[in-house]
Order: structure tokens, then C-alpha cells, then sequence
């Protein structure tokens, strides 16, 4: 026999023997209980025909197992229409709960019975049924990601924002699940996009901190707002900057993401980033933030005394990679030359004073220096801002020009020269060698 069943218990059901209870009383007390036990079994089992036997005899169709479980919660868990139709024929109670204070309809959708489910609201079962944590049929469905229950939940009123014990909708739930099939179910049936649970997390707050891509871009798409605080103070990307979470941070970025932000402990994403070592997030912000950073004219010894009052522009229109092949070379080469002036030409100070040039900001610049591997880690330090930098150029900007002139501007002139000197040796060369080779060519 089952353990279900060893455990059957019949608080306050009249059918306890007293002191004046005749022997004939006391046969047929005894014999409900044993019929209790062979429901429970029966149910349990899905005989249906041995159910139908039993509930021609006398007994308790409410009875409850040490869980509080009656036999409709067995019926429903398991799926059996059929056992559900004789059970209810027999006038068991429909809102029945166990010790969980769930009852039949948070069992059918658990377990993705949809039948069930209909056929339980056909006979208005309680939508709206709270278990010990607060939860409804329609957070039960959600949690465990079945989406036809949470379509009839919804087709039938069931409420989209109903809060459990720590204030998380169906919204919530799914959106940190990345279930997108109801994600988008609860929004088409009015769901609150922006409601907070009680640590003050929105559905986006979820989804950024379970880092599922696709759910965060359906909720950015459906207007979610990208910088609600919860009550950390801490907007998405705060969380997500903190678990490191770099497609999400891209995502929010170019939504729009406020990056000057302050969270409880007064630290930016920036810094959060930097301190957890996440330096592809680190860099990606401060891309952002350098997106449309304004010309200077400043002199070089002057700029850095009034990068305080500066407030780069923030644009969130990235920059697309050019897919044309001569454009990728030049990057590439670009990239190349950059290398070789951060590991073989520039000291620790001069790669800071090119960045002071390039109106790099103190905190931008620590958040680059953090990640620290060794005395050797300035030449890592400034090949980064380098190419942060180069991200930021305009695609009528010749970079190697605007190079040069700031090579000149810190005081590098000798390099400078010497850095030109080279490259035009080497686009000589490169001239050369395709007049030689179109020279050969029988077309040309």
C-alpha cells in the first residue's frame, strides 16, 4: 500500500468513537475508514472503476491524508477527468484544501491539466484560491511554465496582477523564468508591466537579474522602463552590471539606460562593473557614454581642470559595424597600430594623458585601471581605452590623422612623426604591390 495512504487521518469528521457509541457505530466507523483508505488508493492509482465501486459504499469522499490531501486533490494532480466528474457526482467539496492551502485547481495547473482546469471553473472553482504563500492558480501555472493553464486562467478573469506573500505578479515570475509564450500572454491581458514586488523589483528588475536575453528584449520592446529603482536603489542595470551580465547590459545601454544612476551605496554601473572585474561592461559603458562626447579645444594642460564641469552627451544610437571589407581592414590595421603604441611606446602616464586628451573622465579612467594583472597592466590599460576611443570616432574622421595631432598635443611629438613616417612607408608599399599585381592582369 502506498505511503499516501498509511497516513490517513480524520480531524473533526464526526466518525470518532465516543464513550456511548454502540457497537454497530463503532462496525460502521470502521468501515468508512477503511473505505477512506481504498479511495485514497483507488484515486491515486487512476482505477477508475475501482473509485466508481467505492463511492457506492459508505464513505468520506473529503477525507484527508497527513498532507490535508482529499481525493480530489489526487485526481487533479494526476489529470483524471473522469475520477474528477464521479468525485464532484458525490458532492465532494470543489475548494478543498490541504495542508499547503492549495487546493484541486493549483493541482491541475501544476500539473498542465487543462481539462481539468475547465472543467473545475465550468463548476466555479475559485480563480483567485491563495495558498500558504499567497500564490493563485495563475502563479502556480506561471511557475511552472504552462502556458495553455495560463491562457484559460486568463480567458476565464483570473486577475493578471494578483500579488503572492512577497508581492511578485505572474508577471514576475515569468519574466525571471524567461517563459516568453506567457510573458506575452499576461501583457495581451492587461498585465502591469511596471509593477513592483516588495524588494521593489519590476518584471524587467527579473529578467535582467536571471539574465534571459529575449525576455528583457520583449520588455523593453513593450515599453518597460529601463530606470525604475527598486528599493536598493538599484535600476536593471545596476543588477545586471553586478552579475556581469554583458548582453543585458548592451541591451539596456542602447535602450537608453540611465548610466549616471546612483544606487543605495551611491556607486554608478560604471563602478559596480569595474569592481566586479566585468571589463567588457565596463568598456561597453563607457562606449556609450563617449558616444557623441564634444569636440574639444581646450589646450591639452587646461582640458583636464575642466573635464569636471563636462557631462559627456549621452546617445544611444550605436555605431554600426561597417560590413564593407576595405573598412574592416583599415580597422583592423587600425586596431594593429594601437597595439604596438600601448605595449611598446607609451609609459603609464602618457597613456593617461592621452586619455585626459580624449576627455576620459577620472572615474572612466580608474574603472579601466582596476583591472590590475601585474606592473605590465598599463599597456592593457591604455590598448583598452584606445580602442574605446576609436569606437567613438565619427566615419568621416580619419583616425589616424586625429592620432597624430594628439600624439602632438601630449607632448609625444617624436613618436608622432616617427608613427606617420611608418604608416606612409607601409600604404607606399601597399600602392606598390597593387600596381604590380594589376600590371600582370590581362582585364586591367
Amino acid at each position: 500500500m502506498s505511503n499516501h495512504i498509511q497516513y490517513i487521518s480524520c480531524p473533526n469528521r464526526g466518525t470518532c468513537p465516543s464513550p456511548t457509541s454502540t457497537p454497530e457505530e463503532l462496525e460502521r466507523r470502521a468501515l468508512i475508514q477503511r473505505n477512506d483508505l481504498l479511495l485514497h488508493e483507488a484515486v491515486i492509482k487512476n482505477d477508475t472503476d475501482g473509485v466508481r465501486k467505492i463511492l457506492k459504499e459508505p464513505v468520506d469522499v473529503n477525507s484527508r491524508n497527513n498532507y490535508g490531501r482529499a481525493p480530489i486533490h489526487w485526481a487533479s494532480a494526476r489529470g483524471n477527468l473522469e475520477i474528477m466528474e464521479m468525485l464532484l457526482n458525490s458532492h465532494c467539496d470543489i475548494e478543498a484544501r490541504d495542508k499547503e492551502n492549495r487546493s484541486a485547481l493549483h493541482e491541475a495547473c501544476q500539473g498542465g491539466h487543462a481539462e481539468v482546469a475547465q472543467f473545475l471553473l465550468a463548476r466555479e472553482a475559485d480563480m483567485e484560491a491563495r495558498d500558504n504563500q499567497e500564490n493563485t492558480p495563475l502563479h502556480i501555472a506561471a511557475q511552472h511554465q504552462q502556458n495553455k493553464l495560463v491562457q484559460i486562467l486568463l480567458e476565464n478573469g483570473a486577475d493578471p496582477d494578483s500579488e503572492n506573500q512577497k508581492g511578485c505578479t505572474p508577471l514576475h515570475i515569468a519574466a525571471s523564468l524567461g517563459s516568453k509564450g506567457i510573458l506575452e500572454c499576461l501583457l495581451q491581458h492587461g498585465a502591469s508591466i511596471s509593477k513592483q514586488n516588495h524588494c521593489g523589483n519590476t518584471a524587467l528588475h527579473m529578467a535582467c537579474q536571471a539574465n534571459v536575453v529575449d525576455t528583457v528584449e520583449i520588455l523593453i520592446t513593450k515599453g518597460a522602463d529601463l530606470n525604475y529603482l527598486n528599493k536598493r536603489l538599484q535600476s536593471p542595470i545596476h543588477i545586471s552590471a553586478e552579475m556581469g551580465h554583458a548582453e543585458i547590459c548592451r541591451l539596456l545601454l542602447a535602450a537608453g539606460a540611465d548610466i549616471e544612476q546612483r544606487e543605495q551605496g551611491g556607486r554608478t554601473p560604471l563602478y559596480i562593473a569595474a569592481r566586479g572585474s566585468f571589463t567588457a561592461i565596463v568598456d561597453m559603458i563607457i562606449k556609450t557614454a563617449r558616444l557623441d562626447y564634444p569636440a574639444h579645444e581646450n589646450p591639452p594642460e587646461t582640458r583636464r581642470d575642466s573635464l569636471a564641469a563636462l557631462k559627456p552627451k549621452l546617445s544611444r544610437k550605436w555605431r554600426s559595424q561597417s560590413k564593407d571589407e576595405g573598412k574592416i581592414r583599415e580597422y583592423e590595421r587600425l586596431k594593429e597600430i594601437l597595439y604596438k603604441l600601448a605595449y611598446k611606446h607609451l609609459s603609464h602616464g602618457e597613456w593617461k594623458r592621452l586619455a585626459y586628451h580624449w576627455a576620459f573622465t577620472e572615474d572612466q579612467i580608474k574603472a579601466i585601471e582596476h583591472q590590475y594583472n601585474g606592473p605590465s597592466s598599463y599597456k592593457e590599460h591604455g590598448f583598452r581605452m584606445m580602442l574605446i576611443w576609436a569606437h567613438g570616432l565619427g566615419h568621416d574622421v580619419n583616425p589616424v590623422k586625429e592620432l597624430y595631432e594628439s600624439l602632438v598635443a601630449i607632448g609625444k611629438r617624436p613618436l608622432a612623426d616617427t608613427l606617420r613616417r611608418k604608416i606612409d612607408q607601409e600604404n607606399e608599399s601597399r600602392r606598390r604591390g597593387h600596381k604590380e599585381k594589376c600590371n600582370k592582369c590581362s582585364i586591367c
